[in-house]
């Protein structure tokens, strides 16, 4: 939750928190992503990653799709496997005051990162949010529960089941590092989507529209990252206790780790010891 955009401003960095006296840019684009290009639907451009080619495709949920994430790996060619997570949300953006990675000002642990746009917001513009890697949509709510007993906005005054436990209108991205392991980066308090489960979605493309849904304040996009065995959370409900109390036991990420490059050779040999040393859990039904 927000507590307001027009207090201390801060950035994340090197695992720090930081005042700072001015929204910060997102850094250019890289290309990487495009190394590995997908295709959600027959995956014929995205072939299983080479070590474990014959890795099982998991289905779950009242959809019974197939999860396109399982056994592959989007990582980029080159020194630098985890240059694809580099991008920001939001093309101009601010952390405000209570929006940082395990911020004091929260009553409970803030595992995320809160972007926010005020001056879209105050000049009545929508504000759109881009993934910041390329991966798989492997979750989504629009959250109706929460416009039905909210505002127009779709604000509660509660953490309830039924309003995601407070994360609103969700977008929940996977992004395969490799057939043990999977990151997983959330988009919560969205207004609305543009995407569908199991899309192949990448950096440059617009999956919703930044909102306030769910137990928020202010217009934000909240920003969490975890890391897992793939397919912990295809097609799951996040209403559900069940989801719930998995995501909260999956291993939390600074994004700090995630979106500087200097800290990419500790997040990749962090990714890459966590693999051999865990099971991967049964499907939620």
């Amino acid at each position: 939750m927000v507590k307001g955009l027009c207090g201390v401003l801060v950035v994340i960095c090197l695992g720090t928190i930081s005042p700072v006296a001015a929204s910060s840019p997102a850094p250019a684009l890289p290309s990487a992503w495009q190394a590995r290009p997908c295709d959600a639907q027959s995956l014929a451009l995205c072939p299983p990653a080479s070590d474990d080619p014959v890795q099982p495709v998991a289905q779950a949920g009242y959809t019974g799709l197939h999860n396109p994430a399982r056994g592959r790996s989007l990582l980029a060619p080159g020194s630098d496997p985890l240059a694809i997570f580099e991008r920001r949300p939001l093309d101009v953006y601010i952390v405000p005051e209570g929006g940082g990675f395990l911020d004091d000002d929260h009553t409970d642990p803030h595992y995320g990162v809160d972007y926010a746009c005020p001056t879209d917001y105050l000049n009545g513009q929508v504000t759109y949010f881009y993934p910041i890697a390329p991966g798989f949509v492997t979750a989504r709510s629009s959250c109706l529960s929460c416009y039905v007993d909210g505002d127009a906005q779709g604000r509660v005054g509660w953490k309830w089941p039924r309003y995601n436990f407070g994360w609103g209108g969700l977008v929940l991205v996977e992004t395969p590092i490799n057939p043990k392991v999977s990151v997983y980066i959330l988009y919560a308090h969205v207004a609305r989507d543009f995407v569908g489960l199991g899309d192949f979605v990448t950096p440059d493309e617009i999956i919703g529209v930044v909102g306030a849904s769910g137990y928020s304040e202010q217009y934000h996009v909240h920003v969490e990252i975890r890391y897992g065995p793939p397919g912990m959370f295809w097609n799951a409900d996040f209403s559900q206790w069940t989801t719930h109390d998995r995501w909260m036991a999956t291993m939390f990420i600074d994004p700090a780790l995630v979106v500087y490059r200097q800290n990419h050779g500790l997040l990749r040999a962090a990714l890459e010891q966590w693999g051999p040393l865990h099971p991967e859990p049964q499907p939620i039904p």
